[in-house]
């Protein structure tokens, strides 16, 4: 098992000098090769991590935002480390949560692997006719296994795929499989295989519940945690587009009047709103439309993406199925019809654009059901300017100010909400605080009542003597 790295070493191993260039790793011939097929040059922030780690066969957990490039982080160092065999067998698993991710995963490594016959890599995916993976595993084991974790489980069980043989293992966007119900499934092949494996997890956020689980089975790794919203991408701007009392099909109008997108993705929360959306963008008169859903099967999913790669559409609605891992090149524009109520989702969705240094735009469409999100995510820092449509044009305006939090407040209520600011007040400090201040108004009001009372009584005594004056 790799040596176990203590936080203290991991700082000193992340304040080394930043490497420039990808020679500089130390990588066989045949990965240089495909770095320079790639035009790659300079690693990520991920990469320049993360390489170094798992070319000295080390037990990795990696958090880091989309869009980062994760992929090409683990698939380098690992497709580096491969090893003729005069026996055929099974060297490195990568397991993902979806077909499509899976499908990506095993592109870049058959480029990657181009000129290297004696490694083969194989992709197992459900959709895909069964009986033939079976076959094709009979007379022959692949050296890189891609799959999904359930169909990669039911080609163990039946003993036609023999992972045990791996010596590297990574499990891509980990989250999303704990969030599908997989990990029953990714639980089951982790306990099957080889206990010295190295394994590498990575994610773009790990929940208390994930946390337990990757306990088990990520003893003696390293910790990388590139994931502060904070950090989010700074090529990409994010615009709030105001929809109050307006139809979805008006304020798309407007908005598609003024975009002229390269590729714009637009999210929705369900599929049975894509429909909707994708007859809206009709009657724009926009009618090559892509789609991307569970709906549509697996063959139709694969070539969505196909045709999607060629080009061949400037607009695809979809759901958060196209919004994690899936790279889709060109996408300038990201246009959230709803937002989902995990808020990282969001993060995910805009990160389909503004990649490899080009700029990006992400509208969400503000409505009253989404201004939780919305708050959510500028608590966490996200910058969002608001637009509203005026005389034909969309126009950025100054958010309102939130009326629960007055900024013209006495100083007595001030004194009351600076009290309460300190973090080591007791448990029902809110109650206690609204009390409070629910008393100073009260208190406030009934001596404005007083003074009125008193302004009066002041007025008609004038009056009177008026009164008496003139008589």
């Amino acid at each position: 098992m790799p040596k176990s790295t203590k936080p203290d070493a991991l700082k000193k191993a992340t304040s080394k000098p930043k490497i420039n260039d990808f020679t500089n790793f130390g990588f066989k011939k045949f990965v240089n090769e495909a770095l320079r097929a790639h035009n790659f040059k300079k690693p990520t922030a991920i990469q320049e991590a993360v390489i170094p780690l798992l070319k000295k066969h080390q037990n990795v957990i990696a958090l880091a935002p989309t869009g980062t490039g994760k992929t090409h982080a683990f698939l380098l160092p690992l497709l580096n480390n491969l090893h003729q065999s005069p026996n055929e067998t099974v060297q490195c698993v990568i397991v993902v949560p979806t077909r499509e991710l899976g499908q990506q995963i095993f592109e870049e490594t058959r480029l990657i692997l181009k000129n290297q016959p004696d490694f083969k890599s194989q992709l197992f995916v459900g959709g895909n006719d069964y009986q033939k993976e079976v076959a094709s595993l009979t007379n022959k084991q692949p050296t890189v296994v891609i799959g999904t974790p359930t169909r990669l489980k039911e080609l163990y069980v039946d003993q036609a795929l023999k992972l045990t043989t791996a010596q590297s293992l990574v499990v891509d966007e980990v989250d999303m499989i704990f969030d599908y119900g997989f990990l029953e499934d990714l639980d089951f092949l982790l306990n099957k295989m080889n206990p010295r494996l190295q394994v590498a997890f990575f994610s773009a956020t790990i929940s208390q519940e994930l946390s337990q689980f990757l306990k088990k089975y990520s003893k003696n790794s390293v910790f990388i945690n590139q994931t502060p919203l904070r950090q989010q991408n700074p090529n990409v701007e994010h615009f709030l587009v105001e929809t109050k009392d307006q139809a979805l099909a008006t304020t798309f109008n407007q908005l598609l009047a003024t975009i002229e997108p390269f590729l714009a993705l637009i999210f929705v929360n369900s599929k049975d709103q894509v429909p909707e959306i994708v007859k809206i963008l009709h009657d724009f008169g926009i009618n090559e439309v892509g789609e991307l859903h569970s709906n549509l099967s697996p063959r139709t999913r694969d070539a969505m993406l196909k045709r999607l790669k060629n080009n061949e559409f400037q607009y695809l609605v979809a759901t958060d199925i196209a919004a994690r891992g899936l790279d889709f090149p060109g996408a300038s524009h990201v246009i959230s019809v709803n937002l989902p109520r995990d808020w990282h989702y969001y993060i995910h969705r805009s990160g389909r654009t503004g990649r490899n240094g080009a700029h990006g735009v992400s509208y969400v469409l503000k409505t009253f059901d989404n201004q939780k999100q919305i708050d959510q995510l500028q608590n966490k820092g996200l910058n969002f300017t608001l637009l509203k449509f005026n005389q034909g044009s969309w126009q950025s305006i100054t958010a309102k100010k939130n009326k629960k939090n007055p900024q013209n407040l006495d100083s007595e209520s001030k004194q009351v909400l600076n009290r309460y600011a300190n973090k080591k007040v007791k448990p029902g400090y809110k109650r206690k605080r609204k009390e409070e201040l629910d008393t100073i108004k009260k208190n406030r009001r009934r001596q404005h009542i007083k003074e009125s009372i008193q302004k009066i009584k002041k007025e008609k005594y004038k009056q009177r003597r008026s009164t008496l004056f003139d008589d």
